[in-house]
């Protein structure tokens, strides 16, 4: 199984297995498209009235398999 390896701010390393790499993409994937949805409706950038917690898991759980997949296609292409 692949793993990543993040440089991070305060000099330490952070190494993620694969299947932890695909759940944070899927949940900046699900946090950009709110974001684009609030961009459309003009909401305000203060407002946090959107955050559902339970909402953002759900997403991940249904997203998981085929993002999984998406970025195994990646990884192979050496692009990731």
């Amino acid at each position: 199984m692949k793993t990543f390896e993040f440089n991070l701010k305060d000099g330490t390393t952070k190494t993620m297995e694969f299947d932890e790499f695909v759940r944070w993409a899927c949940l900046i994937e699900g946090i950009e498209k709110v974001d684009d949805k609030l961009q459309s409706l003009g909401a305000s950038d203060s407002d946090n009235s959107w955050v559902k917690p339970l909402a953002f898991e759900k997403y991940i759980k249904e997203r998981f398999h085929s993002m999984k997949h998406d970025l195994k296609v990646e990884a192979m292409m050496g692009r990731i």
